[in-house]
């Protein structure tokens, strides 16, 4: 029930209750029984608690129905998610724990423990719940990582930029490179030992598109390399990390400790046609255009050259130096039209996609003064040297 899912629970404790939480079990189960932050799938159906008898003789009584706002046996689509970590509501984060593969149990949810004033489709405001939830299935539980007893004392190798890696244990399947899906499990870490974030702790692997510029670039290049089963530790230095940035349990220019299992990295052939990968630039062969702007052509094209006046159209991705990836119109499946020479894009683009014939491709190293200068943009800092992957398409 996608209704369930990354609501906020409602605290009012002082709340009269109409419905005290409750847990019956209709039906027991067998096997191992779940604790939180188990990746689970459950059928359930959901009543208003407004005629809770017909409800109790519904929940027992085959022949007897009852009205419910959801029914995921209709759809024949169990809902999955992580127990007892906040994804779904909170009297199902109490009231599942301890279930049983099979097990059936009927749960009286107030609704400070519900939706709360929250209206829903097919809940009002304020409601009492009642819910009748049987476990399909269960992940089997994941052992938590272990924050190093002397981090120091790790076999640590600089990869320079201020990333470190170390190689707990070499994988032996496919090799991961730029354009894999990967899935990996991780758990990261401030220096201090306190834990930010775990893949374990919700149950299932992280999916990400290696190159995609959607990681922190410490990820980017710490994970290249790497084969599946493998489990490599990353040290990441603010730079290849949040930088100045904050978040919740992560201070600014913080240095962040990750373990990083790979669980797979499956080639996409047709996924990585249509992206732009961040460039290592010390391969490139450079020319130096006008203004102290550079570039690479890293793909030919033909026909009639980009001209001023006219209106150019590309796709491009832009970084800054140290890969963060700051837009893209690959992203928005929708290239980009400008018409040179106007003035609506930055001197940069200007002078680099002068020129460029329908199918190339250039990489352009655009100085401050030819992009936003000192007063920056945006997510770009002021002074920022910028990295641009544009792909001519033609006129419009």
């Amino acid at each position: 029930m996608s209704k369930l899912k990354f609501f906020l629970v409602l605290l009012a404790c002082s709340a009269a209750w109409a419905v005290p939480f409750k847990v019956e079990t209709l039906k027991e189960g067998a096997g191992e029984t779940i604790r939180a932050g188990q990746l689970i799938k459950v059928h359930y159906k959901g009543y208003l608690a407004v005629d809770s008898a017909t409800v109790n003789k519904a929940a027992t009584d085959s022949t007897v129905e009852a009205p419910y706002f959801a029914n995921s046996y209709y759809s024949e689509q169990p809902l999955e998610f992580t127990v007892g970590v906040g994804q779904v509501i909170e009297g199902w984060d109490k009231g599942l724990v301890g279930m049983k593969i099979g097990e059936v149990r009927k749960l009286s949810v107030p609704s400070v423990m519900a939706y709360g004033d929250n209206s829903l489709e097919g809940i009002p405001p304020n409601s009492d719940l009642m819910f009748v939830v049987e476990l399909v299935h269960a992940e089997k539980p994941l052992e938590a990582d272990k924050f190093p007893a002397d981090v120091d004392k790790l076999k640590w190798r600089d990869m320079g930029r201020g990333l470190k890696v170390y190689d707990e244990k070499a994988g032996s399947g496919k090799l991961n490179a730029a354009g894999n899906v990967i899935k990996v499990h991780y758990t990261g870490w401030l220096l201090s030992g306190r834990k930010f974030g775990s893949s374990k702790d919700l149950g299932k692997p992280l999916e990400a598109v290696m190159g995609a510029g959607k990681m922190i670039k410490g990820w980017e290049t710490g994970l290249e390399g790497m084969r599946e089963g493998g489990v490599r530790w990353l040290r990441v230095s603010p730079a290849m990390g949040y930088g100045a940035t904050a978040f919740s349990m992560i201070p600014p220019n913080s240095t962040l400790l990750f373990r990083v299992e790979m669980v797979s990295s499956d080639v996409d052939p047709e996924l990585a046609k249509h992206m732009d990968f961040f460039p290592d630039t010390t391969l490139l062969k450079y020319e130096n255009g006008p203004e102290g702007l550079r570039y690479a052509i890293v793909k030919q094209g033909e026909g009639e050259p980009a001209r001023s006046g006219h209106r150019a159209i590309v796709h491009y991705t832009g970084w800054m130096v140290n890969g963060y990836k700051f837009d893209s119109s690959r992203d928005r499946g929708q290239p980009f039209a400008f018409e040179l020479g106007a003035g609506n894009v930055i001197r940069g683009w200007e002078l680099g996609v002068q020129g460029m014939l329908p199918g190339e491709k250039r990489i352009l190293v655009v100085p401050p003064g030819l992009g936003y200068g000192s007063r920056g943009a945006g997510p770009i800092p002021g002074g920022a040297t910028l990295i641009f992957a544009v792909e001519y398409l033609g006129e419009e």
